[in-house]
């Protein structure tokens, strides 16, 4: 042991010490983060990676589009779905409009959610292979999405997103007129969240080279009629072929009478403008230049049961078939007496 006098030492170290800035007495963690049993440093990380994927320019995949129609609203311009807390504590609240969705990941972010806003991009800006969010639970109280007296709302908790990962909403914000045309959302685990999620939608990639020459709104002549029953469809099939319209029926038949297996149809549309149906009118159809366009035919599906609704879709004209097979006709019917498969 040093026998050397220890005054000097006090000395130095309390003037040391008093040079030092007062480090004040940490914040507790708001209560919802404790339930989730995630630190503040987490929901700042995932703030930070909010910011990085929305900034113009970015060297991750998830950066925006240099050219193309934005019309992208601030957060703050539109407001999120309000969000209320049930007896359980849990959050609830509807599923957002399109231009909410920023408004509300601020939100949770600010409550202690780990939520995180994944931006769509086309696939040659984005490359994350996608995948890894959990899937349908066996406990229907751990579903993100819940049945609620008037539809569906969304619940979020320490069982719809357990602690280590995020709630995610995907979202797009170079639609015309800044309309994006569906959002999703999912749970994933934190560190496994994408800084993009790929836009398959067709023409993505000729809208955003067109920019802002790209022709907005609908092309004069457009037709709107409201989806048909099957006992209407020989009566509309005549009245727009009489209208120049290049339209065809098919039918759903048992895989015993029919060899085509379907399929083909238009995918998604980047532009909304150029979808037959319209995701907030489903029942209305809406035939121009853009929705089935030169070489295409639009296709009405006429069900087994005439009491299910005629199918509607655009497919390549060489590519119609009279009939696509209804798979469903071939399975075994179900009994609630059937034996159950062994555990």
């Amino acid at each position: 042991m040093s026998s050397r006098p220890r005054g000097f030492e006090d000395r130095l170290k309390a003037a040391l010490l008093a040079r030092l800035p007062q480090t004040p007495p940490p914040t507790p963690a708001r209560s919802f983060a404790r339930r989730y049993g995630v630190p503040l440093a987490v929901g700042v990380a995932t703030a930070a990676v909010v910011a990085a994927m929305t900034m113009t320019g970015s060297t991750r995949d998830g950066s925006r589009p240099a050219d193309g129609p934005t019309g992208t609203p601030s957060p703050s311009a539109t407001g999120a779905p309000e969000i209320r807390t049930d007896a359980a504590g849990a959050l609830r609240f509807r599923m957002p409009e399109p231009l909410q969705v920023p408004a509300l990941v601020e939100e949770l972010q600010k409550r202690g959610v780990p939520a995180v806003l994944v931006p769509m991009r086309p696939k040659s800006q984005c490359t994350e292979p996608g995948g890894g969010y959990r899937g349908p639970q066996a406990d229907p109280a751990a579903e993100v999405r819940q049945r609620s007296a008037d539809g569906f709302d969304m619940k979020v908790d320490e069982r719809t997103v357990p602690p280590g990962y995020s709630l995610t909403f995907s979202w797009a914000d170079y639609y015309p007129m800044g309309r994006s045309r569906s959002i999703g959302f999912g749970v994933i685990e934190t560190s496994k969240v994408p800084s993009c999620s790929v836009d398959y939608s067709e023409g993505l990639e000729e809208l955003l080279k067109a920019g802002t020459a790209y022709p907005s709104g609908e092309p004069a002549g457009t037709i709107r009629i409201p989806r048909p029953t099957a006992a209407e469809l020989p009566d509309v099939v005549r009245r727009l072929q009489a209208q120049g319209v290049s339209v065809a029926v098919t039918e759903e038949k048992p895989k015993s009478e029919c060899t085509h297996p379907g399929g083909g149809y238009r995918g998604p549309q980047a532009d909304p403008e150029a979808e037959v149906r319209s995701p907030g009118d489903m029942d209305t159809l809406k035939i121009n230049s853009k929705t089935v366009p030169p070489g295409f035919t639009l296709v009405l599906t006429k069900p087994t049961d005439p009491s299910r609704p005629v199918g509607a879709g655009v497919k390549e004209t060489s590519k119609v078939t009279p009939c696509e097979i209804d798979y469903s006709l071939d399975a075994p019917p179900f009994s609630l007496d059937a034996p159950r498969p062994p555990n």
